[in-house]
């Protein structure tokens, strides 16, 4: 019987299948160094021998699975890290807008108090002329009412900031007690301002302020030096803000007298019920209409929120003598309230779109009920490091006319909204200690002297814009590039849905 040898497939890497001696198989050899092996027999097929060099896809599927490992890995990181902005914005949001709400319903509800004081002032008068000392008693009574409401209208704002977990604000407290004794009450009783910081220091004694009350800095004034825009573009050599905003007097910029008139700090105090005193007599009042364009007189109105609170209306005046002669009563009567004075809406109360017609355009028409500024609460607080800026005011209406300028206060107010920020005024800032500190101690020493602090960011500022080096630079920058700057659009901010706003 004929053997077969066995079949012993080829190592790799391999040759070619070669002759052995001579009278032996064919064998294989390996290229390796390892020892040849029998050939396999007739008739039976040759192994084949992977060619060298031949690329195959073993290892690419798990290339790929390792980049969409990490790709996920990314995006998971990104939706957590989303997720924990979200979180910290609606966590602040939570904090501040019912801050803001509580702090106006309080406005609301001091302005409707000392508008039925006013009331009570006419029917008292009406009644009979020997009252006129007690009505101008109510009348100082609106004025402590006017000092007390944004007293509690803080306590309000800061005890829900509290509750809402809202973070203390560094230096807010000493930095408010500061920025009170600027506070002046023009036409009111004679010891109002020491009277309101008395107030204000009793409620911050033995607490930290969670939320900031912010009002206007400046009273008047264009300057430079009172725009924090200006201070970011010098640290940040945003070249391009100068050219749209400053450029001339980036050219003509010598020393600090040619920022021109220092703005004056504002003598207003947080949450302002925006009232003033004004005389009127009673019987002028019955023949004066509450608005030009409405034919109906303030006593008209009067009767009517009388009759809308449950109280009957005026007294009327007593007919003429027969003779043709008023009665001497009605005489006297009208004499004793000529100079009589009554609490009347400010100049902060008039339409909303004539002051924002060319700053803040309106989409549509403002609703009659809604289309008054005047009292507004404006607060900034911080949660879970997140800084939100809310506004709210009180509105109403009396006899369907919305409150403006100079007219008698006759309350109405009976609803409380959230509002814009920027709509309320386009100066206001959330709550910054350097940039409040700076306005109120250090620019008006920069003004007059020169002079800047160190440890104050915008100092810095003041002091590379100082250096002629950095104008020259910006100045030779513009002139070649100037014409590529575009100016920026406006857009969402980092304290809110607009750039100053909610």
């Amino acid at each position: 019987m004929n053997s077969v040898a066995p079949h012993i497939p080829c190592l790799r890497p391999c040759t070619a299948y070669a002759p052995g001696p001579a009278g032996t198989p064919e064998n294989c050899r390996s290229a390796a160094g390892v020892p040849p092996v029998a050939a396999p027999a007739a008739g039976e097929p040759k192994p084949r021998c992977a060619p060298r060099n031949v690329r195959t896809s073993a290892g690419q599927a798990v290339v790929l699975l390792l980049a969409l490992l990490v790709a996920m890995a990314a995006m998971v990181l990104w939706l957590l890290d989303t997720h924990t902005a979200v979180l910290a914005r609606l966590r602040a949001q939570d904090a501040g807008d019912p801050t803001a709400l509580a702090a106006a319903r309080w406005q609301a509800a001091g302005l409707n108090l000392c508008g039925e004081l006013n009331l009570i002032h006419a029917y008292m008068l009406a009644d009979d002329v020997r009252n006129a000392p007690d009505a101008e008693a109510l009348h100082a009574l609106q004025q402590r009412i006017s000092v007390a409401v944004p007293l509690l209208s803080l306590q309000a704002a800061q005890t829900l900031a509290v509750r809402n977990k809202a973070e203390v604000l560094p230096e807010a407290r000493e930095l408010l007690l500061d920025c009170a004794r600027w506070v002046r009450f023009p036409d009111f009783y004679e010891g109002a301002t020491e009277d309101f910081i008395t107030g204000l220091q009793a409620i911050l004694s033995n607490q930290e302020l969670c939320v900031f009350p912010v009002a206007p800095i400046f009273s008047s004034g264009d300057s430079l030096l009172g725009n924090q825009d200006f201070y970011e573009a010098v640290l940040a050599e945003d070249y391009c803000w100068f050219w749209f905003y400053a450029y001339s007097f980036l050219e003509t910029y010598r020393r600090p007298s040619d920022f021109g008139q220092v703005p004056e700090i504002a003598t207003s105090i947080f949450f302002d019920l925006g009232l003033k005193t004004q005389t009127y007599a009673l019987n002028d009042l019955r023949t004066r209409p509450m608005q030009e364009e409405d034919g109906r007189t303030v006593t008209e109105q009067m009767d009517e929120q009388l009759q809308t609170l449950g109280h009957p209306a005026l007294p009327a005046l007593p007919p003429p003598a027969h003779n043709g002669q008023q009665d001497p009563f009605a005489i006297a009567r009208e004499e004793s309230a000529l100079s009589h004075p009554w609490m009347v809406y400010g100049p902060a109360w008039h339409p909303w779109e004539a002051m924002h017609k060319h700053r803040l355009p309106l989409r549509a028409p403002v609703k009659d009920a809604y289309d008054t500024l005047g009292a507004y609460c404006a607060v900034s607080v911080t949660r879970s490091g997140y800084p939100w800026f809310a506004g709210a005011k009180p509105f109403g209406e009396v006899a369907g006319e919305p409150p403006r300028e100079n007219t008698p206060l006759l309350g109405g107010f009976d609803a409380v909204r959230l509002v814009p920020v920027d709509a309320l005024d386009a100066g206001l800032r959330p709550f910054d200690a350097q940039w409040l500190r700076h306005l109120y101690f250090h620019v008006r020493e920069f003004h007059r002297k020169g002079h800047t602090v160190d440890g104050c960011r915008y100092c810095s500022a003041l002091r590379k814009w100082e250096n002629a080096a950095f104008r020259a630079t910006a100045s030779a920058w513009l002139s070649l590039h100037g014409h590529t700057c575009r100016r920026p659009k406006p857009g969402r901010g980092d304290t809110g849905g607009a750039r100053y706003a909610h």
